[in-house]
C-alpha cells in the first residue's frame, strides 16, 4: 500500500473511531446512559441558564421539538427542573439539578482525557508541521462542509 493510500485510510479510521465515540452512550460517572444529544442539552442548558425552548433551539441550531422531547428526556432523569418566572406564566425555563451539574462535569472530564491526547502529539510539533496539520483539518472541514451542502446532487446519479 502506497503512503497516501495508509494516510487516507488512518484518516478514514479516525473518522469512524468519532462517528462511534458520538454515537454510544456514557455514564458521565452515574449509574444511567446518556446520549450524545441528552448531554450537549444539558450542557447548553448550563451554559444557557435561564433559556426557554426557543432560546435553546436557537443555541442548539436544532428545531424547538428536538429540544421539547430532549427536555422532557432530561427532566424525567431529573437531570434539569422547569420553572415559570414571575409575571412570565406562559413560557417554561430550565435550569440544572445538582444531578445534572454533577453530569456535567463528568463530561467536562471525558472531554479532557480525550484532548489530553491531542494536546501531548501538539505539543511535539514545531510551528511549520503545526501549520500543515492545522491546513490539513481546515480542508477536510471544508470539503465535508461542502459536500453536506451539496447532498446527493453531487454524485451525479
Amino acid at each position: 500500500m502506497k503512503n497516501k493510500e495508509i494516510l487516507a485510510e488512518k484518516f478514514y479510521q479516525m473518522s469512524n473511531l468519532l462517528i462511534q465515540e458520538m454515537q454510544t452512550p456514557w455514564s458521565y460517572g452515574v449509574n444511567f446512559l446518556l446520549s450524545h444529544s441528552e448531554i450537549h442539552l444539558l450542557e447548553a442548558i448550563k451554559s444557557k441558564e435561564g433559556a426557554n425552548v426557543s432560546e435553546l433551539a436557537a443555541y442548539l441550531e436544532i428545531t424547538s421539538g428536538a429540544v421539547s422531547q430532549g427536555t422532557k428526556k432530561l427532566l424525567d432523569k431529573d437531570l434539569i427542573e422547569s420553572y415559570k418566572k414571575n409575571g412570565n406564566r406562559k413560557e417554561v425555563f430550565f435550569r440544572l439539578t445538582p444531578l445534572g451539574e454533577r453530569i456535567c462535569e463528568g463530561h467536562q472530564k471525558h472531554h479532557e482525557c480525550m484532548w489530553e491526547v491531542w494536546r501531548e502529539f501538539m505539543a511535539g510539533l514545531d510551528q511549520k508541521e503545526t501549520q500543515l496539520v492545522s491546513d490539513f483539518l481546515e480542508m477536510v472541514t471544508q470539503g465535508i462542509t461542502q459536500m453536506i451542502a451539496q447532498g446527493e446532487r453531487r454524485l451525479n446519479v
